[in-house]
């Protein structure tokens, strides 16, 4: 199967598995992996996501080229809209551990969630400039907004790769690892993410990316308020305080 999906205790963790094609993206595996994005999207047990690439070698290498030459039936990215490549609109946390390879469309992918770590072998880069094509899957405007403006058109208009240290020197990721350490670090990092309110996570990501890039700053101070009123009517905002006083652990029931 080009997309292998595990349950670890509220965690779903993705894997792209094809690293005999260093884990590039044809149909079938776009195909699952928006079914994978629509379950963790949907369950209401599985509380963060992880996504990787199967070997070391690559995390995702981009669209399959080959096979999108040889017969354009293979090129799913005429038909975006069919599916999802990102959790763009899950509201879940989405944590990325990116081993080796990460370019073109699996930058994409990467961007598209909300943290990232990479191994130190890892690279990162657009090509799409030296393929006659224009980067999708939200490269451009992720790019544009996440790291220093300059650098993501020297990124964009080169499409020259850069290493995992000039990536986190960026912010462009979160944290470097050794190599063949990135799952083992996002595994950790998703413990930390189980032990806080699941509602309110979601809430403040919602907050985040909408206030930030679809909003004025008033009306996204608007949009804060009105989730933080809303998580104020649920269970979990009283048992939050309440573990506190207590000095114990918090019980949260993501309601």
């Amino acid at each position: 199967m080009p997309i292998d999906t595990e349950r670890r205790d509220g965690v779903f963790l993705i894997t792209l598995n094809r690293p005999e094609a260093m884990n590039s993206i044809d149909a079938g595996m776009y195909e699952q992996l928006g079914d994978a994005w629509d379950t963790f999207e949907q369950d209401d047990d599985l509380h963060v996501a992880i996504v990787t690439g199967a070997g070391e070698k690559a995390f995702c290498a981009g669209r399959d080229l080959v096979k999108s030459a040889e017969d354009e039936a293979n090129d799913w990215s005429r038909a975006r809209a069919e599916n999802r490549l990102t959790p763009d609109g899950i509201w879940k946390p989405v944590i990325a551990a990116i081993n080796g390879h990460c370019l073109a469309a699996g930058l994409a992918l990467a961007l598209g969630c909300d943290v990232r770590i990479a191994a130190r072998n890892a690279t990162f880069g657009t090509m799409a400039a030296k393929r006659g094509i224009v980067a999708g899957g939200g490269q451009t405007q992720r790019l544009a907004r996440y790291i220093p403006f300059g650098k993501a058109m020297e990124m964009i208009l080169f499409a020259e790769r850069i290493d995992a240290e000039e990536a986190h020197r960026i912010h462009l990721v979160n944290r470097v690892v050794d190599e063949g350490e990135a799952l083992e670090a996002a595994l950790e990092w998703a413990e930390k993410l189980l032990q806080n309110g699941p509602l309110a996570m979601r809430a403040m990501k919602q907050a985040a990316y909408e206030g930030a890039f679809e909003m004025p700053f008033k009306e996204g101070m608007r949009l804060e308020a009105k989730k933080y009123a809303e998580i104020l009517k649920t269970e979990d905002a009283v048992e939050g305080p309440r573990a506190f006083a207590e000095k114990r652990q918090p019980r949260f029931r993501g309601r």
